[in-house]
């Protein structure tokens, strides 16, 4: 088990790069800005609140894999 994780945080170390962080807070902001205005003016309720939520996993849960990776690990 322990050869797994340090597997995973090596791979983590070696793979969450700026420019990777970067395009998923850009697709984060893609998803709250142009997805939640087409669905808001659609009427889809249900799929807005979806959207919002996972546009602000994108951005605020790269940024924490970021930081994990690069100054905890």
């Amino acid at each position: 088990m322990t050869k797994i994780i340090q597997a995973l945080t090596g791979y983590l170390k070696g793979n969450v790069t700026l420019g990777t962080v970067a395009v998923f807070m850009a697709a984060g902001l893609y998803i709250l800005a142009i997805d939640c205005a087409d669905l808001k003016n659609k009427g889809l309720k249900k799929e807005l609140a979806a959207a919002r939520i996972i546009g602000v996993l994108y951005i605020f849960g790269s940024a924490i894999v970021f930081i994990i990776s690069r100054y905890i690990l």
